[in-house]
């Protein structure tokens, strides 16, 4: 058991740039592309992910910084220090069952292929860390290592189900054929799903403002360094930043919108010739069988609708954090809010509205599961990664996948009536969730094939 955990332990050690490239270009190589070509587009991926972090910790060195001045020139007092989700699913992988996931979703998902359960090759290995922690969360609560990870499982199962189901809402909104998505995050939908059929049905359709429409309506203001300019500027305001740092936020927070959708692009150069070459390899071998490709979310960063909102509702955030009644989490690391976010954009089909009303219901509710976690995640740092938080000090995750389902399972286990009663309202909405995402995405395939096969003007 040694050797096993020094083996999958050595693999995640590289980071998930490294890691994901030599995945990728292994995976290139099985799906019989040129060894040349496999290794380019693992290094394209490789680049793609750094540069995602580069801007990312970029916007939150600067952007991040202006808000934390914001809430210390309010006086307020909160304990908990969100910590954001690196150093969250790095103090994960030091729990010491960590390195048991890794070959546990490497088996449910050949098993899952194999018995025809799914279409999802998962190549998103860097997210096992995501259940990881959701079985160190309810063997912490239950004291039961079995369970722990039975529940991580569960999830690692839903995960491929639901990349199964939402695979051609992917290719429409990226425009990347034979790729799914599952990604943890997305399982939100689960009660994200109601919420959005809700808003279908009393909102409008011409209702929504998402980068392209603010370009023809504003111009030159709604390009995305000019969006980012404004809105840094506002922020640096707020915290408090005289004339000349305003301005040098405002630069940034521009430098941070124009620079994601170019780095995003080189996701789509190192997938492509992938994603071909895999559905060459599958049409020659398995006449009867379809594969996809299971990435992770940045595949879909390119559209500017995330970085604007996230930044937008940064101040929403704050307030949030200062006026909830219980609430001790300080955001920071968290504060783009990606979880959120991305799933209601996923989910909207990249409606700006409705992506703005999601996320302003919403916040409450991840900082009241912040404040609910921290002690936890106190704990965790404390037994895997050695960190003393000082006395009165905690650490937490705003923003953390799947909140809400995993709340309602540590409640549950623990035997809580209202963790019973939201598990088994759960079971209930992911039945209707399954089955109307499945009836939407055929509806898009369809849609799909439909402007494939018109006939060109």
């Amino acid at each position: 058991m040694d050797a096993l955990r020094t083996v999958f332990q050595g693999l995640i050690d590289l980071g998930a740039p490294v890691f994901l490239a030599v995945i990728l270009t292994l995976i290139g190589i099985t799906f019989r592309m040129k060894i040349t070509r496999a290794i380019s587009a693992g290094l394209t991926l490789g680049v793609a992910l750094a540069g995602i972090s580069l801007v990312v910790d970029f916007m939150l060195n600067n952007v991040g910084t202006a808000s934390q001045a914001f809430v210390e020139n309010t006086g307020v007092s909160l304990s908990a220090l969100d910590m954001g989700w690196p150093p969250a699913l790095g103090l994960a992988w030091g729990w010491q069952f960590a390195f048991l996931m890794f070959p546990i979703q490497i088996v449910v998902n050949l098993v899952m292929l194999a018995m025809r359960w799914t279409t999802c090759l998962n190549v998103d290995m860097w997210n096992v860390g995501n259940k990881v922690l959701t079985a160190f969360l309810v063997t912490y609560v239950s004291d039961l290592v079995w369970l722990g990870f039975a529940v991580a499982t569960l999830q690692a199962v839903a995960e491929l189900k639901n990349a199964d189901v939402t695979r051609y809402r992917l290719q429409k909104l990226t425009g990347i054929p034979g790729v799914s998505m599952p990604h943890p995050m997305f399982l939100t939908g689960i009660w994200l799903y109601p919420f959005v059929k809700i808003m279908d049905r009393v909102l409008p359709s011409t209702w929504n403002i998402d980068a392209q429409k603010l370009r023809e309506k504003i111009g030159v203001f709604g390009e995305n360094h000019v969006m980012g300019f404004l809105i840094g500027c506002a922020i640096g305001a707020l915290g408090g930043y005289d004339f000349s740092a305003t301005l040098t936020l405002g630069i940034q927070a521009a430098a941070a919108l124009t620079l994601f959708p170019l780095v995003a692009k080189l996701f789509t150069t190192a997938l492509t010739p992938v994603s071909e070459a895999a559905t060459n390899f599958t049409k020659k071998r398995f006449a009867d069988r379809e594969f996809t490709i299971g990435l992770d979310w940045p595949v879909m960063a390119g559209r500017s609708e995330h970085w604007l909102l996230m930044i937008m509702t940064i101040p929403v955030l704050l307030l949030y954090a200062l006026i909830l009644p219980g609430n001790i989490v300080l955001p920071f690391g968290g504060l783009m809010n990606i979880c959120l976010v991305v799933p209601l954009f996923f989910f909207t089909m990249g409606n700006f509205v409705k992506m703005a009303i999601g996320t302003i219901i919403g916040i409450p509710m991840q900082l009241y599961v912040a404040t609910y976690f921290a002690p936890y995640f106190t704990s965790l740092a404390s037994s895997s990664g050695g960190v003393e938080t000082p006395e009165g000090q905690q650490l937490a995750w705003f923003g953390m996948d799947i909140s809400e389902l995993r709340y309602i399972a540590t409640e549950a286990v623990q035997g809580s009536v209202v963790g019973i009663i939201l598990a088994l309202v759960t079971i209930a909405l992911a039945v209707y969730y399954f089955r109307g995402i499945k009836r939407d995405d055929l509806a898009i395939k369809a849609e799909l094939e439909g402007q494939h096969a018109a006939p060109r003007s």
